[in-house]
C-alpha cells in the first residue's frame, strides 16, 4: 500500500512539473492514456469528523440561495453570476437562447460551420503546421517529450532497484470509442538501420480524419396518429316518429290516460299532461306514476326514442313533442282492458343529430432513412 503511494506521489509531482514546463501536449501525442482501475470505497469519514454536520450543510445551503437571491431580477443588467463574461440583458440572454433552441437538429452543422468561418475561429482549431514558428514548436515539444520519457524511464529502473514497482494493475476498464486511419510507411533495412534500434521494418504514422467526405441521401418521414379521439355534432335537424297504439299501451301505459267518450268507450290519449280530476263530469282513468312529473314522462320518451333507432340519446333533443290534444293517427281498435281503444298510431317530433369523431391530440413520429451515395 506504501509503495502505491509512494508511486502516485512521484507521477503526480513530475506531471506537475511538466505541466508548468507545457511539456503535457507533447507528451499526449506519444504516450496511450492511462485509465483509473482502483477506486476507493465511499467511508462516512468525512460525516463523522464534522460535528453537527446538519447545522454545517444548512448554513452552507442558506448561503447558495442568499447567492442565488443576490443575482436579482435580471431585466436591465446581466445577473451578478454573469456580469464577468458579457455586458447583455437577461432579456438579451434569453433571445440568444431562443434561436439556439430554434434551430433544427439537421441544421446544426451548417450553423456551426457558418459561424466558425464569420468569426474565423477554424485557424484557431487547426493551426498551420507548415508555418516555422509551428514547426518550431512541435520540434520542441517532441523534443521535451522524448527527454521526458527518459527521465521516467530512468525514475522507474531507480525505483524497481530499491524495491518500489510502479506498475499497472488490470481491471475493469471503460474506453470511449476512437476513430482514426493508421497510414502504412515501409522503411528498408538501410534506413532502419539509420533510425536506430528498436525499428522494425515496418512503422506507422497515425493520421486522423479532420472532415468526413461520405455523402448520404436522406428521406424524413412523418407519421401521425391519433391519441385521443373526441366526439363533436351536427346542427339538430327535426324530425317525427310513429308509434304503434297497441305497443305503446301495453308498455308504456305511464305515458297516457283514458278520457270517458260514451259507455263502455274509453279513449286512450298520450300526452305528459294528464288531468287532475274530470273531464266533462265524468272521472278519468289516470292510472301514471308520473301524473304530477310531465318531465319525468318526456325523459321517457326520448330514451326510448333513442332506444328504437338505436342511437345514442345524446343524439335526441330534450324537447319531445306529444301529439296534438294526445290523439292518435288511423283506425281506432279496442285493447280489451276496461273498455279501452286507441289510435293504430301515435306521432311524436324530436330534433335529431349526426355524430362524427375529431382528433383532440395528435402524436407525432419522425423518421429518417439514409443511404450512402
Amino acid at each position: 500500500m506504501r509503495t502505491s503511494v509512494l508511486c502516485l506521489f512521484i507521477i503526480a509531482l513530475i506531471t506537475s512539473i511538466l505541466m508548468v514546463f507545457g511539456v503535457t501536449e507533447g507528451l499526449a501525442d506519444n504516450i496511450a492514456p492511462e485509465v483509473q482501475t482502483q477506486i476507493n470505497k465511499r467511508s462516512d469519514l468525512f460525516q463523522k469528523s464534522i460535528d453537527n454536520l446538519p447545522s454545517v450543510e444548512k448554513s452552507l445551503e442558506d448561503k447558495k440561495q442568499a447567492t442565488i437571491n443576490a443575482m436579482g431580477d435580471g431585466k436591465t443588467s446581466a445577473p451578478q453570476g454573469l456580469s464577468s463574461i458579457t455586458k447583455q440583458s437577461k432579456s438579451d440572454l434569453e433571445n440568444e437562447s431562443g434561436k439556439l433552441e430554434s434551430i433544427h437538429e439537421n441544421d446544426l452543422n451548417s450553423r456551426g460551420r457558418e459561424e466558425m468561418m464569420k468569426k474565423n475561429i477554424i485557424n484557431e482549431l487547426y493551426p498551420d503546421y507548415s508555418k516555422p514558428l509551428n514547426k518550431q514548436y512541435m520540434k520542441d515539444a517532441k523534443d521535451l517529450s522524448e527527454g521526458q520519457n527518459k527521465l521516467m524511464a530512468n525514475l522507474f529502473a531507480k525505483l524497481k532497484e530499491v524495491g518500489v514497482d510502479c506498475k499497472t494493475i488490470k481491471g475493469d476498464k471503460k474506453h470511449e470509442p476512437e476513430y482514426f486511419i493508421k497510414m502504412k510507411n515501409s522503411v528498408n533495412a538501410s534506413e532502419a538501420r539509420k533510425l536506430g534500434s528498436g525499428f522494425g521494418d515496418t512503422i506507422y504514422n497515425q493520421t486522423f480524419c479532420e472532415e468526413l467526405r461520405n455523402k448520404y441521401h436522406c428521406n424524413d418521414e412523418a407519421t401521425l396518429k391519433c391519441k385521443r379521439i373526441g366526439i363533436r355534432y351536427t346542427n339538430p335537424e327535426a324530425r317525427t316518429i310513429r308509434f304503434n297504439g297497441h305497443t305503446l299501451h301495453n308498455n308504456k301505459m305511464n305515458w297516457g290516460f283514458a278520457v270517458h267518450w260514451k259507455t263502455k268507450r274509453w279513449g286512450w290519449h298520450i300526452t305528459p299532461y294528464h288531468p287532475g280530476k274530470t273531464i266533462f263530469g265524468w272521472p278519468e282513468q289516470v292510472d301514471s306514476c308520473w301524473r304530477d312529473n310531465p318531465a319525468a314522462i318526456i325523459a321517457d320518451a326520448r330514451a326510448y326514442i333513442a332506444a328504437t333507432l338505436g342511437v345514442s340519446i345524446e343524439q335526441i333533443g330534450e324537447n319531445v313533442t306529444f301529439p296534438p290534444s294526445g290523439r292518435g293517427i288511423g283506425n281506432i281498435t279496442p285493447v280489451y282492458c276496461r273498455w279501452r281503444v286507441v289510435w293504430d298510431e301515435y306521432e311524436f317530433g324530436y330534433t335529431y343529430r349526426e355524430i362524427y369523431h375529431v382528433c383532440e391530440e395528435w402524436a407525432e413520429d419522425w423518421n429518417e432513412r439514409c443511404r450512402l451515395q
